[in-house]
């Protein structure tokens, strides 16, 4: 990447500001502190900005996801998942949310979610067992009017549009239980029983920037950049119904083709061993 120079607490609030982000936002962020570059304060600024924009009626949401490609441990039968204290598996901005005293987590083996703001404590108390389904933290919110942001990162990332595939039935994915223990606050150990959805054997791949590039030609996203990061702010309603239109014409509209994914006109995509990230050079 090109950059070498310091991004401000300033360049990322006016950055978030710009997108359209506001008070009492409810947000769903996919990020890559990375992307970004050299950030003043590191993953701390950026949530504290994120907090700052959104403010105490706003609700902040992140993937603190501890699937096993991204976290091996918890692919042993014996591993314990502590919400408290289990790293997220998808970055830094993820785990300063974490940490933080007003955190809040949903309880699920590979894909909890976190969040902190007016809205925290209902979201994650969603659902049962899964975290894909319309009962579930991730579909609750996608319900009751959450915007996204992707900081950094391509479409690739947002998993919203799992919940979408339960919803519409898709043949591609495999649908069981997993079982391991969950700590209580207390200390104690209990059955954690999760409903996962996984790629059917010959699943070909996803390709969510497909539904992204035709968002952005409807006009639907507001882009810019914070730092080196490309920034993509919509709201789950319009990728919803974009999703649900898509997949009525065609059944493998999230799926890649002749082995590709869709690439991303606005920006550059690059892979620097941290996963994918969009960035402005």
């Amino acid at each position: 990447m090109g950059v070498n120079f310091l991004v401000t607490k300033n360049d990322v609030y006016q950055g978030l500001v710009d997108l359209g982000i506001k008070t009492g936002d409810l947000l769903m962020v996919h990020s890559s502190l990375s992307a970004i570059g050299l950030v003043e304060g590191g993953s701390k600024t950026v949530v504290d900005c994120l907090l700052d924009v959104i403010g105490q009626q706003g609700t902040l949401v992140v993937p603190t996801f501890t699937y096993p490609s991204a976290f091996p441990d918890s692919a042993n039968e014996k591993w314990v998942f502590d919400p408290e204290s289990a790293n997220s598996g998808v970055g830094s901005i993820t785990n300063e949310v974490i940490k933080r005293s007003d955190s809040k987590r949903s309880i699920h083996l590979w894909h909890s979610i976190s969040a902190i703001g007016a809205l925290a404590q209902q979201i994650v108390s969603q659902g049962g067992n899964s975290a894909w389904d319309f009962k579930s933290p991730m579909g609750w919110l996608l319900n009751n009017g959450a915007s996204v942001l992707l900081l950094g990162v391509p479409y690739q990332n947002l998993t919203a549009i799992h919940v979408w595939e339960i919803e519409f039935e898709v043949n591609y994915r495999l649908d069981y239980y997993i079982e391991r223990r969950v700590r209580e606050s207390n200390g104690n150990l209990k059955p954690l029983f999760s409903r996962v959805y996984s790629p059917k054997k010959n699943h070909p791949g996803s390709d969510f920037n497909r539904l992204g590039e035709k968002l952005e030609f409807l006009k639907k996203v507001n882009k810019g950049s914070i730092g080196n990061a490309i920034a993509r702010f919509f709201s789950a309603e319009d990728a919803y119904c974009l999703a649900h239109e898509m997949y009525k014409v065609d059944k493998s509209c999230f799926l890649k083709k002749d082995n590709l994914v869709t690439q991303l006109t606005f920006g550059k995509t690059i892979n620097n061993g941290k996963g994918e990230q969009c960035v402005v050079c």
